[in-house]
């Protein structure tokens, strides 16, 4: 029995000991490369030039209203007004892309500088001292932070698979706009007097008419567009959040969702 129980603490105390070298090597050295943008180039480019996507889309939607003032009468304000709309998600995609960003570095420095090699520690100390009350919760935070490290990354990759099959798409919708704007602004420099937009589209084949469908043409093109930001910026990263949690649950057992409230304590006690 003194044999057994010798050998239990031997088994104990060495894995313990990796549990603390572990932190270490996650503290000292693991830490440095997950928080070094150098190492995340291909994610930090793919994430720049989706911004910088959005921002040619912005500046395309904002040159194309001011185009569409041009045309005479009220026929174009739907369309200048569903533009207004779709420019107000731009600023929510970009603003999310820029999150992404920055939780590419920080979730490294945060994940395997302080909790983990904490958690490591705590997991050391629980199995010294025969405290099982904290291994649960332990584990959980340990998981929390791999999948908050892993979170970008993989998500840009399935965005990325997703973006190129529209990619060209958004780009000629981009062009689209400028040519427009551009073409129409041109021919109003030319002209000066009062009926300056009656003369622009007397020169437009097919008249105001024509315009107007280019330009309705044009505005399911932003649609489609934003609606692939989305779904690549926004609901991607969410969706690859509900599959590690997942597959943590089915591989662990733990359950890493967050604690619910009992209806005893909503509903108090009687």
């Amino acid at each position: 029995m003194a044999e057994k129980t010798e050998k239990l603490t031997k088994k104990t105390a060495l894995i313990a000991a990796i549990l603390v070298i572990l932190a270490l090597v996650s503290f000292l050295w693991i830490s440095g490369y997950a928080s070094n943008p150098d190492n995340f180039q291909g994610t930090i480019g793919s994430l720049e030039d989706k911004s910088e996507t959005v921002l040619e889309l912005t500046a395309g939607s904002t040159a194309l209203s001011a185009a569409i003032t041009l045309i005479p009468g009220d026929v174009g304000t739907p369309i200048a007004e569903e533009l207004a709309d779709i420019s107000g998600y731009f600023v929510f995609i970009l603003a999310a892309i820029y999150v992404e960003k920055w939780l590419v570095t920080i979730t490294g420095l945060v994940a395997f500088k302080y909790i983990i090699p904490v958690c490591l520690l705590g997991l050391a100390a629980v199995i010294i001292f025969a405290n099982e009350s904290l291994r649960g919760i332990l584990i959980k935070l340990i998981c929390f932070a791999l999948i908050a490290f892993a979170l970008v990354p993989t998500s840009v990759v399935l965005s990325d698979m997703i973006y190129a099959n529209y990619q060209a798409t958004i780009e000629q919708t981009i062009q689209d706009a400028k040519s427009s704007s551009d073409d129409l602004q041109n021919k109003s420099n030319e002209k000066s007097d009062e009926n300056a937009a009656k003369k622009i589209f007397d020169n437009v084949k097919g008249g105001v008419a024509a315009k107007v469908e280019e330009f309705r043409t044009i505005l399911n093109g932003y649609v489609e567009s934003t609606a692939v930001l989305i779904v690549t910026s926004c609901a991607i990263p969410l969706a690859v959040l509900a599959f590690y949690i997942w597959i943590i649950k089915l591989l662990t057992g733990i359950d890493v969702n967050l604690p619910r409230p009992k209806a005893s304590r909503l509903m108090g006690h009687h």
